[in-house]
C-alpha cells in the first residue's frame, strides 16, 4: 500500500515509448504505483541529452521502453517503508544507482561500483512520462535530491549534466590553470566550460568545427573569451600563437571522437590536465599516442563518468550563488505530446538548439 499527496486516482499516464528502434510513439500506459520503499514522482520536466539520441536511434541498448534521466519532479506517493522523503516535495534524480555493498559504494562513489552501475532511463523506466518510480536501490541510497525553492524544474533538468562536468574536472587543480581548452560546443562542452569559469578559469576557449555552433554560444552571451572554429583555424597553430607556445592548462574531451585526445595532449602545456569526458565507440575505442608525451612532459589524464550525489549538491550550488547561469542554456521548449518534435529538433544541427526541454 501506499501513501499518497493527491486523493485522485489516475489509472493512465502519457509516455514517450519506445516501439522499435527508432521508433518513438506517444502511448497511454499504466501509471506506475510504488511499492515497498519506492517513491513516486510526478515529472515536471525532463531533458534530452545526446546519449538519449543513440538510445532512440537504437544505437545503444537499454532495457526498459521509457528512458529518461535529466529531470526533477515532484513527489506524488511513497510506499511503505519510506522515510526522510516528502510527498509534494520537489526533487532532481540522481541518475547512477550502485550496489551499495562494494567499497566504492560504501563510499559513496557508486560510479566506480565494483558489480556495475545501473541508472534510472537504462535499467528502469526514466523520465520521458508523467509519473515514474524511483526504485528502492535508489531511495536507500540518496538518489532524490531536494531542489530549491527558487529553481524552476526546467533549469533543475540542467543538474545531472552539470554534475558530470563538476565530476570530470574534480581533478583540475583550478587554482594553478590560467587557461582550459573545451573541444566541443555542444551543451556537454559549454558545461564543462560554465563549470571551469565558475572555479576559476581565467580563460576559456570554446574549440569546434561549426560556425553555426559557435555563433549561437555567441548570440546567448556565454562567458567564453575565445571560440575557435577548428575548420578554418588550426587548433595547435592557434594555441601556439595565443600561449606564446607553451600551450594551455586544462583540456575537456567532451564529444566521442577518439582523435580529439590526441589533439588535447599537444594543446597542453608542461604538466597539463586532459579530462577525457566522453565514452568512444566500443566497437573501435583505441587510438594511438605518444606514451612519451605523457612521461617527458609530465600530462595527468583523467577519466569521467556520470556523477553522484555531492556533484548534484556542488551543481545546486554554482546555479544559487549565481556562478553559473542557466537560463540562456534552454532554448527549445517543447510538451511531452510533441516529443518527436523535439527528438528532431536536438539532432538537427541546423537548428540552433542547445538544451532540448519537455514541459510536463
Amino acid at each position: 500500500m501506499s501513501r499518497t499527496g493527491n486523493p485522485q486516482k489516475e489509472t493512465n499516464m502519457k509516455a514517450a515509448v519506445i516501439t522499435a528502434p527508432g521508433v518513438i510513439e506517444i502511448q497511454d500506459v499504466e501509471k506506475p504505483s510504488p511499492q515497498a520503499g519506492e517513491v513516486l514522482l510526478k515529472v515536471d520536466a525532463s531533458a534530452l541529452c545526446g546519449t538519449d539520441q543513440r538510445v532512440l536511434r537504437g544505437e545503444k541498448p537499454v532495457s526498459v521502453n521509457i528512458i529518461g534521466h535529466e529531470l526533477a519532479g515532484t513527489v506524488e506517493a511513497l510506499g511503505d517503508g519510506v522515510s526522510g522523503v516528502e510527498v509534494g516535495q520537489r526533487y532532481a534524480v540522481q541518475t547512477v544507482i550502485g550496489c551499495g555493498e562494494c567499497a566504492p559504494c560504501k563510499a559513496h562513489h557508486q560510479i566506480r561500483c565494483l558489480k556495475g552501475f545501473k541508472a534510472i532511463g537504462y535499467a528502469w523506466n526514466g523520465g520521458f512520462a508523467d509519473y515514474m518510480v524511483m526504485p528502492k536501490e535508489g531511495v536507500d541510497q540518496g538518489c532524490l535530491i531536494p531542489i530549491p525553492d527558487s529553481m524552476s524544474a526546467e533549469v533543475a533538468t540542467l543538474l545531472e549534466p552539470i554534475s558530470c562536468c563538476v565530476n570530470g574536472l574534480r581533478f583540475f587543480p583550478f587554482e594553478e590553470m590560467k587557461h582550459v581548452v573545451v573541444l566541443s560546443g555542444g551543451i556537454i562542452g559549454v558545461l564543462n566550460g560554465l563549470v571551469a569559469k565558475a572555479w576559476g578559469a581565467e580563460t576559456v576557449t570554446i574549440m569546434n568545427r561549426s560556425q553555426g555552433r559557435l555563433d549561437l554560444i555567441k548570440e546567448l552571451g556565454l562567458p567564453f573569451e575565445n571560440l575557435v572554429n577548428t575548420s578554418t583555424t588550426d587548433p595547435i597553430e592557434w594555441m601556439r600563437k595565443n600561449t606564446d607556445g607553451l600551450g594551455v592548462d586544462g583540456v575537456v574531451v567532451p564529444a566521442s571522437a577518439k582523435e580529439l585526445v590526441p589533439l588535447g595532449m599537444e594543446l597542453l602545456a608542461m604538466g597539463g590536465h586532459l579530462s577525457i569526458f566522453a565514452g568512444m565507440s566500443k566497437q573501435d575505442p583505441c587510438e594511438s599516442i605518444d606514451l612519451n608525451a605523457i612521461h617527458y612532459r609530465e600530462l595527468h589524464l583523467h577519466g569521467a563518468n556520470s556523477s553522484v550525489r555531492r556533484d548534484y549538491e556542488e551543481a545546486i550550488r554554482l546555479i544559487e550563488t549565481g556562478k553559473i547561469n542557466p537560463d540562456p542554456l534552454i532554448t527549445h521548449r517543447f510538451a511531452l505530446e510533441q516529443f518527436n518534435e523535439a527528438f528532431k529538433t536536438q539532432a538537427d544541427p541546423a537548428v540552433k538548439s542547445l538544451k532540448v526541454v519537455l514541459e510536463h
